[in-house]
């Protein structure tokens, strides 16, 4: 009977949708040894995050609690813990996750695959899964001296440790002042430019050329990774930019990159988070859509099991990782990480993961760069060379102004679609020749 019930407290809940639940003790924070802290803690006093547009609280509140953040990035910030001083609390996480009232809850979520508490438990799960590869301490020693469980109760709780790219102590900083403080990344090596350039990339999202007399970090245009998930490259910021002013807060993070680490009102770096979470940027689909089944992935994959609510497709958005799962614990970064941690938050909201063969993205028939539909707006090549006022029209290939198919896309983002045309429309005027355009070749140019 002994062993009977031995094995009753390790059995595998196995779902009727091929999903499974491991009946096992999570465990607390108190119960893990102390991670390594760099710097000197937070400052006795601070500016605390705020929202200056006062967002209405969001349905997540409702269910994910102080508690529950505390309990799992207990090492957030470098090691000191979650702290409304620093980047990373439950504050921070709060106020962002209001301004994505989807984000978390069963909001315009249709799918019968999974009920609307499993839903938004797996949303949760699968961003604080990104946020532990990208930002997390991934302390691979805890395995030397813990249990497999008890080192991956740890192990996992070690999230939001980081916030720069390279860190804690980034090779992209100054030496003196390497990322133990938000505001050590105000300026970078060149390493840390990321600077991406194009006709395009420029004129929409030019890079920031100012520098400061510091020979070790000179450039202030450094748009290396930070945040949750690590925002990076000019274009993101700038997209971030753009997306900030629809929600009227004005800030420069082309000139100003650092301050998605350093604004606390509202607090960036979470926001900015998630906002590339729940953002599609064509032909990628928003992570956040593909977990809650809000995608379309074609006929080939949707016949190998490549659609619905399904993690996957997630790490191929992030960071174009397909390798699969290590066998062995912790296994390595990458798209393995991944999958470890979703599987371990969705072990600890108690909810479903899904089928074993879709939470790596290593099977899908088709890459989604290869779904072919209209992904962006440009001029409209059967019209330039008439005389009459140039126009834009969806094309086939990627751009900075994205078109979204109503057929791949929520409605949310179609309805988008007519401003971005006009947006379009706007820069062929302003900028012609980043479309290889000029008055005599392109006629509609003099209308």
């Amino acid at each position: 009977m002994t062993r009977i019930k031995s094995v009753i407290l390790t059995v595998f809940l196995i779902f009727a949708h091929n999903s499974i639940v491991s009946a096992v003790d999570y465990g607390n924070a108190s119960s893990c040894p102390k991670a390594a802290k760099y710097g000197t803690g937070p400052p006795e006093s601070c500016t605390q995050p705020t929202d200056p547009n006062n967002m209405p609280a969001s349905e997540l509140e409702s269910w994910f609690t102080r508690e529950m953040f505390e309990d799992l990035f207990p090492f957030a910030n470098l090691g000191w813990g979650p702290s409304s001083c620093w980047p990373y609390s439950y504050d921070a996480f709060k106020i962002a996750s209001r301004y994505f009232p989807e984000f978390g809850t069963s909001i315009n979520v249709n799918n019968t695959v999974y009920t609307a508490d499993e839903n938004k438990k797996r949303d949760l799960a699968a961003f604080f899964a990104h946020a532990v590869q990208e930002t997390g301490e991934n302390n691979i020693a805890l395995y030397d001296t813990l249990s497999d469980q008890d080192a991956s109760n740890c192990f996992y709780r070690g999230g939001f440790y980081n916030w720069f790219e390279g860190g804690p102590t980034s090779s992209f900083l100054d030496p003196k002042t390497p990322g133990y403080t938000p505001a050590d990344g105000n300026s970078c090596a060149s390493a840390g430019l990321y600077c991406s350039a194009s006709d395009q990339i420029t004129y929409f999202y030019p890079c920031s050329n100012s520098t400061i007399s510091n020979t070790a970090a000179p450039y202030k245009g450094c748009y290396f990774g930070r945040g949750a998930i690590q925002i990076s490259y000019n274009y993101n910021y700038g997209q971030f930019q753009d997306w900030l002013r629809t929600v009227n807060i004005k800030v420069d993070l082309l000139k100003e990159p650092n301050l998605v680490m350093t604004k606390m009102d509202p607090p960036l770096a979470v926001l900015a988070s998630l906002w590339f979470y729940m953002t599609p940027q064509p032909p990628k689909p928003a992570m956040h859509d593909i977990v809650m089944g809000n995608w379309n992935s074609g006929a080939k994959n949707a016949a190998a099991g490549y659609d619905g609510p399904i993690f996957g497709p997630t790490s191929l958005i992030i960071n174009n990782e397909c390798s699969g799962e290590d066998p062995t614990n912790p296994g390595g970064p990458g798209e393995s990480r991944r999958i470890k941690a979703f599987k371990w938050f969705c072990g600890y909201f108690d909810t479903p993961t899904g089928p074993e063969a879709t939470l790596s993205c290593k099977n899908m028939p088709v890459p989604l760069d290869q779904i072919f539909y209209n992904l962006s707006y440009q001029p409209d090549w059967t019209s330039t060379w008439k005389d009459v006022p140039c126009t834009c029209a969806p094309a086939s290939y990627g751009g900075l102004i994205f078109y979204y198919d109503p057929d791949y896309y929520p409605s949310s983002f179609a309805a988008q679609n007519d401003y971005n045309r006009i947006k379009c429309i706007a820069s062929i005027y302003a900028n012609p020749s980043m479309y290889s355009m000029d008055n005599k070749t392109s006629p509609c140019l003099n209308y």
